[in-house]
């Protein structure tokens, strides 16, 4: 039997991850941003690059300044308010990998080469949580879909 090219047909991953909100993790920003991104699949338990967790950190201050600003920022502004958390310069070819890999799992959008969270089209205001609900929901409702097109198929094969 032919082997499956298994890798080619991962058209995407959500991974969710079920966790202890502690007393510990409400501490501080950086424990709270840490714990969303392992919430949400972007980082690995026990990651030690913290690449990843600057852009999150500064999409999210951006996306909480939005009712103030009414603009998304550009990859300046970001690299800016990146080098504002990490107190040092970062390297903007890894941002634009980070936000290109946030775009590809769905949960961020450019226009205009400005950067915001997706919103849900009936979302009639930016709540994060809503938002990132909306994704993730999708995402698991799409694979479903295929999961019981296959469980229909092999039910007709016995």
């Amino acid at each position: 039997m032919p082997q499956m090219p298994e890798a080619e047909l991962i058209r995407g991953e959500c991974l969710v991850r079920e966790l202890q909100f502690s007393d510990e993790v409400k501490l501080t920003k950086k424990s709270l941003i840490r714990w969303l991104a392992l919430s949400l699949g972007l980082i690995s338990p026990r990651e030690s690059r913290t690449g990843i967790l600057d852009v999150f950190e500064a999409l999210l201050y951006f996306h909480f300044k939005r009712r103030e600003t009414k603009s998304d920022p550009d990859i300046h502004q970001l690299l800016a308010k990146i080098r504002e958390i990490k107190k040092a310069e970062p390297n903007p070819k890894a941002v634009r990998y980070h936000l290109l890999q946030l775009k590809k799992m769905g949960l961020i959008e450019s226009k205009k080469r400005k950067y915001r969270f997706v919103l849900s089209p009936a979302q009639e205001n930016d709540e994060l949580a809503s938002a990132l609900a909306f994704v993730y929901s999708q995402k698991i409702k799409s694979a479903f879909e295929r999961i019981s097109r296959a469980i229909s198929q092999l039910e007709k094969m016995h």
